[in-house]
């Protein structure tokens, strides 16, 4: 009887492809020439909560992109390479976890230093107005970072428990 074989490193390897694919996106909106993505930059430069923006920008790259790579790496050379077999429901809900806290919590992040960040830098508006915009952003990045958490820390249980297999 032949053991069908799941190959995480496939599913990881095109969340990382898709990942990228919105990172692009993210880049290029931050360079267009017209209102409203002409304000990025400008956003950007002005520190405070264009940070928050500049910082969900750099954390998307390095775990929706390269984190799921790296993930896609490990993965391959634990099922092609050693042999392993990882339970497929701790991979699933690892998967989907990891990958929806990263993106609603990089989008969020985005989204409160783009608003705070236009707030400040361009309509010129005082501390109390920003921290009123970021303020409620608070509590949604907390919660989806904890998701993002808890679905890296599921992947890596099943990679740690991944058995050799006899086939």
């Amino acid at each position: 009887m032949t053991v069908r074989r799941e190959h995480w490193f496939r599913r990881f390897r095109a969340a990382a492809y898709f990942n990228m694919a919105v990172f692009l996106v993210w880049t290029v909106a931050i360079v267009l020439p017209f209102p409203p993505f002409s304000y990025l930059p400008a956003i950007i430069v002005g520190g405070g909560p264009g940070t928050w923006f500049l910082l969900a920008y750099v954390l998307y790259l390095a775990i929706g992109s390269s984190g799921f790579g790296g993930l896609a790496a490990f993965l391959f050379v634990a099922e092609e390479k050693e042999g392993r077999v990882l339970d497929a429901a701790t991979m699933w809900l690892g998967l989907i976890l990891l990958n929806a806290g990263v993106i609603a919590s990089c989008i969020l992040l985005g989204l409160a230093g783009a608003l705070g960040g236009y707030a400040l830098t361009i309509n010129s508006a005082g501390a109390n107005a920003v921290h009123d915009i970021l303020n409620p952003y608070l509590y949604p990045i907390t919660c989806t970072v904890l998701i993002a958490v808890a679905g890296a820390a599921l992947t890596l249980l099943a990679m740690i428990r991944a058995k050799v297999s006899a086939g």
